[in-house]
């Protein structure tokens, strides 16, 4: 897997997370229960003709997304689920637990097949849920139609004469799916078992794999406007396609697919698949009833249309999702590259700057305070020198930990060059910035860094601090917070100063170095003071 995708992907783990026997007849039960009850609901709003039942069959997307969630296992519950399902729903006990058993192995193949796969629950790359459409439509449902056709189609071959006496009260046919007795209803009712679970599964698979997967981020931040909108359009389009208004079907066709491309745009996956569901409900309820836009069909054309109208729309709006999400991700991630450090966890030069800007104009637009603190490495040269640059990494990433943990705001530190680093103080006199500050400078002195295995030493930083009082803009307030940092480096390191009057100002910050300058006086050299521990 790519680091992207790996990324993406969260928590969310290649194999699911071991469940003991207890926890496995637990949720078992639960899909079991869930199968059955959803399953009766179904097959109570269907629609009977002849020798076939179509449903959008709700318990089988339950039972695919319990599957993936917590693995093959749970699948017995399926089994189960189908066996009672089937004293209402027929052809009859055997039968229902042969087909139940038919559904249990397609149930578990998906589970294990969208792990296989690599699928991701957030279905953020397009890859992902054009996977999962084929898989339901090209492998789950052809075995579970297949199967359960054949059994409807042999207890209807078989003479009711052969079967034992003892057999006869599991033979017994009842329930909605009657048998097929003969080869010629077999297509029709394989097409309508096929497009009926498929949808089932693509409608209620994702939506619970969208409310149930931890640390699911891919929601937008919710404004009453848009939630009131989203509500707005759907009802409108449940209500073309209830027929409560005369409308074309073109017209419900663009109505769904346009709000579903603005909800998948401007919403997450959850509400993406809650919209799917309610349109498809409304649609589903329409070929049943034989009302609005598909009045003048027979049932046989209502059904199939409705069921290839809500698979199209589903689809079609989890892969715009998709490619929204995905394009979302790699914004973020570019984003995320030309805004941060490569190596610590702060922003960079670059983005502080630009933040920085923005704080200062908006302080001096308000009359507020505004402090910053620009930090550097005492002896950094020497560390990488006697211990390798791998262990002043090391040092960096402490310092870096430092300042983002008692930062303010993320956004208001900064590396700004190899060893120095900058952080902005909002809302803060000097007097204030120097406490601070001297409380981030103790912090890191006790801070180890590991250099070495069973080796440690301590770090120490000098920090300058200027406030925004009378500099005119950013460009003076950094050059008197980097004065006060050479100050602090002259009297003898690990120490604040805050920056007055009395310090000359570097000109160029741009160039702007704690060494002097061919020509200026240097500062007394002092002797190296690194402290290294070693445990034993």
């Amino acid at each position: 897997m790519s680091e992207t995708k790996a990324k993406s992907h969260g928590h969310w783990k290649s194999t699911p997370d071991p469940i003991t026997a207890a926890q496995t007849l637990f949720l078992s039960a639960i899909l079991a229960a869930a199968y059955f009850l959803f399953g009766r609901l179904t097959f109570a709003v269907s629609v009977e003709y002849g020798n076939v039942t179509s449903v959008v069959f709700i318990p089988e997307g339950i039972a695919l997304a319990f599957c993936i969630l917590f693995g093959p296992r749970v699948a017995g519950g399926i089994l189960i689920g189908q066996t009672i399902l089937s004293l209402w729903s027929g052809p009859s006990l055997l039968g229902g637990a042969a087909i139940g058993l038919v559904n249990a192995g397609q149930g578990a193949l998906g589970g294990y097949l969208f792990r296989r796969w690599s699928l991701s629950p957030r279905f953020d790359h397009p890859r992902d849920v054009s996977l999962f459409i084929a898989m339901v439509f090209l492998i789950l449902q052809p075995i579970s139609a297949t199967g359960g056709v054949a059994v409807l189609y042999l207890i209807g071959a078989i003479p009711p004469t052969i079967i034992p006496p003892e057999w006869a009260a599991a033979w017994w046919i009842q329930g909605l799916q009657k048998p097929l007795p003969s080869l010629d209803l077999v297509p029709s009712a394989w097409v309508h078992w096929w497009i009926g679970n498929s949808v089932g599964q693509l409608l209620f698979a994702p939506l619970i794999l969208a409310w149930a997967t931890e640390g699911m981020l891919t929601e937008r931040p919710k404004g009453m406007l848009e939630i009131v909108a989203s509500a707005a359009g759907i009802l409108v389009v449940v209500i073309l396609a209830l027929g409560s208004i005369p409308a074309h079907p073109l017209l419900l066709l663009a109505a769904t697919y346009l709000l579903l491309l603005w909800i998948g745009l401007r919403r997450g996956l959850r509400s993406i698949t809650l919209a799917n569901v309610l349109i498809g409900a409304a649609v589903t309820w329409a070929a049943a009833s034989g009302g609005g836009f598909m009045a003048h069909l027979t049932i046989a054309d209502r059904l199939s249309n409705a069921g290839f109208f809500v698979a199209a729309a589903c689809g079609l709006s989890l892969f715009l999702f998709a490619l929204f999400e995905n394009r979302r991700i790699l914004i973020e991630r570019l984003t995320r590259l030309a805004s941060w450090d490569p190596l610590v966890e702060l922003h960079n030069r670059r983005h502080f700057m630009e933040v920085a800007e923005r704080e200062v104009a908006a302080a001096k637009h308000g009359a507020r305070d505004l402090a910053l603190l620009i930090l550097d490495a005492d002896h950094f040269k020497a560390l990488n020198d006697q211990h390798g640059h791998g262990a002043g990494d090391e040092a960096l990433k402490m310092i870096a930990l430092a300042c983002s943990s008692a930062s303010l705001r993320p956004d208001c530190a900064g590396r700004i060059g190899g060893e120095e680093f900058a952080m902005l103080l909002p809302a803060t006199s000097i007097g204030d910035a120097f406490v601070f500050a001297e409380k981030l400078r103790e912090k890191i002195a006790a801070t180890p860094v590991q250099v070495a295995a069973g080796t440690v030493m301590f770090l120490t930083v000098s920090i300058g601090i200027a406030g925004l009082g009378e500099h005119a803009d950013l460009g003076s307030m950094m050059r008197a917070a980097d004065q006060a940092l050479y100050a602090a480096k002259g009297r003898g390191r690990d120490k604040v100063v805050w920056a007055d009057e009395s310090m000359s100002v570097v000109p160029n910050i741009e160039n702007k170095s704690i060494y002097p300058k061919p020509g200026e006086r240097r500062l007394r050299s002092l002797p190296l003071r690194l402290t290294a521990r070693t445990h034993q």
